[in-house]
């Protein structure tokens, strides 16, 4: 038993890893989602993603090394948060001249500092590491696979380094494409890159494929292979073919149809209706393949060329096409994404003593420092309490809270009538998962007493009768105990439930005649000794206070009896 307690102890102390992506495909998932070009467009994209019974559906965006404002993409990750979506975020460099500038030598480091400087909607944060190299103009006018290789790895190993929550993608590469001085075969471009990286796939989480249905992203739904919805399976087979064994889910993180609507209508190309038919056509057929976790189209909006007849919004409108509404419709599943929750309070709401058959209202400042907006919207989050003792809690709603905001929580907690030590846990409840915001003990202890000792005036006994002892928690009054009796200046009064033994409470005594005292004191668990300043017997019509009314009360009083106050007789 000694050497397993040992063993246990050690096993507490190691490190336990906090942050770890997890498999995407192992959650409820909602793979439907949309490219975008403008995070304007989330709102539009939630409604098209997140309908047809589907919540948590995915949307690609592009940040580039010129935009990396941190206030501005912080606030598109709340939004999508709030949308409940997924992003897909594809790293780009900057424009320079007619192609897209190489990767500097620090592109990695800023990159990895940055977007892990972001609070991610999920705890897994996919990023495709930049786009489509093997054209020349995508990768500063060169076609160099072995230097893109290169450049994944590092980008994958500071990403990895900076938060293990980070699922890195390759480039989506246009399988399509030949070798043409321009750009070069994917095959190949494979074939190098893997050559210069052997181990490249270690560093790698999914990958990313842009399976279009070609030729001319006009192909059919029900074609087969390179160059079609189906692209990624050949690009998975070459990947075998090259010694890859490790699974890598899929990410198509663009495909799709263009359309005859766009600047110049074009009736030579499908009609969005048409191509409406086609998206419920890859919906159930391609598309349910199991090892696909995301599929997003390009693109939501694109208003002018040269993608205007991929857009799925009109031009110069607020209208979309009706593959838009045809893509609504198609059935999705509720996705249930993880997300990492975390919920600290300023203080212990629960304190360490309590009175036994007592009840009590406790609150304490509530932060949020997860990925999660707390809610009881749509019974999303639920605080429970559980204990050894039958104690019984309610709470008020709960607030809503996005991460580092802050909320009041307030509990109404009603302890039983018996002494002892109690374990107990204060729970928040999501999507089956446990998020412990308080745990402790609890020791319920017998109602405490406090003794008063009051000095009346300058009497040598100081004893009354019909004396008032009023307890207050700050203003609140939550004691009043009449027909208390001082015996030569001391009264002991009980029973004081409803205290938090610990805790200061302002102490009044009203003895008639005598002007109110009071002491601001800790109370003990047991018997707390209160000692009182003298009572001034100034108060002689009885309103608890020194006014006008006491002079016209005096006159009315015998002087004997207003001498007794002062001094004993």
């Amino acid at each position: 038993m000694r050497k397993l307690f040992i063993f246990l102890a050690i096993l507490l102390l190691l490190p336990v890893p906090v942050f770890a992506k997890y498999d995407p495909l192992a959650v409820p998932n909602n793979k439907y989602g949309i490219h975008i070009v403008d995070p304007n467009g989330l709102g539009d994209a939630a409604k098209l993603v997140n309908s047809g019974g589907g919540d948590w559906g995915y949307v690609t965006l592009v940040i580039q090394e010129d935009d990396r404002d941190l206030g501005k993409w912080q606030r598109v990750l709340n939004d999508m948060r709030s949308l409940h979506l997924i992003p897909i975020v594809r790293i780009a460099t900057h424009i320079n001249g007619d192609s897209w500038a190489k990767p500097y030598n620090d592109s990695a480091s800023d990159w990895a500092r940055f977007l892990n400087s972001l609070n991610w909607p999920t705890e897994n944060r996919y990023v495709s590491i930049f786009n489509e190299p093997n054209h020349a103009n995508e990768w500063g006018k060169s076609l160099d696979p072995e230097d893109y290789a290169r450049t994944l790895v590092r980008h994958a190993q500071k990403l990895h380094e900076a938060s293990e929550d980070f699922f890195v993608l390759p480039a989506g590469l246009d399988v399509s494409a030949a070798s043409d001085g321009r750009s070069l075969d994917a095959s190949v471009f494979l074939s190098r890159m893997f050559q210069a990286e052997p181990k490249l796939a270690d560093h790698l989480d999914g990958w990313a494929s842009h399976s279009y249905p070609n030729p001319a992203f006009s192909g059919s739904p029900y074609a087969t292979g390179r160059g079609t919805l189906r692209s990624y399976q050949w690009e998975l087979n070459r990947l075998k073919e090259l010694g890859v064994t490790k699974k890598l889910p899929v990410f198509i993180t663009e495909t799709g149809w263009v359309h005859s609507e766009g600047v110049v209508v074009n009736s030579g190309l499908l009609s969005s209706a048409a191509v409406g038919a086609n998206l419920t056509i890859a919906a159930t057929s391609v598309w349910t393949d199991p090892d696909i976790v995301a599929v997003t189209p390009f693109v939501l909006s694109y208003q002018g060329l040269p993608f205007d007849h991929f857009s799925w919004k009109k031009l110069g409108s607020e209208d979309f096409y009706s593959q838009y509404q045809t893509y609504q419709q198609i059935p999705k599943q509720k996705g249930q994404p993880r997300q990492r929750e975390k919920y600290t309070l300023d203080h212990k709401i629960i304190p360490e003593t309590l009175v036994a058959g007592s009840t009590y209202v406790l609150e304490a400042l509530l932060k949020n420092e997860g990925q999660g907006i707390l809610t009881e919207q749509n019974k999303e989050y639920t605080l429970t309490f559980t204990s050894d003792a039958k104690m019984l809690m309610v709470y008020n709603p709960l607030p809503v809270m996005e991460p580092h905001q802050f909320g009041t929580l307030t509990v109404h907690l009603e302890t039983p009538n018996a002494p002892g030590t109690h374990a107990y846990a204060l729970n928040l409840l999501h999507n089956g998962n446990t998020i412990t915001v308080e745990a402790g003990t609890l020791t319920l202890v017998p109602p405490p007493s406090v003794t008063v000792r009051l000095n009346l005036g300058w009497r040598n006994d100081s004893s009354a009768s019909n004396a008032t002892v009023l307890v207050y928690d700050n203003l609140a009054l939550i004691h009043k105990i009449q027909g208390v009796t001082f015996k030569n200046g001391t009264a002991t009064v009980g029973e004081l439930r409803n205290v938090v033994p610990g805790n200061k409470y302002r102490i009044v005594t009203l003895v008639p005649y005598y002007l109110p005292t009071q002491s601001i004191s800790v109370l003990k668990p047991d018997t707390t000794i209160i000692d009182m300043p003298k009572a001034l017997p100034l108060d002689f019509d009885r309103d608890g206070a020194l006014s006008f009314g006491d002079i016209l009360a005096v006159v009315k009083l015998q002087p004997n009896f207003i001498m007794s106050l002062f001094v004993a007789p």
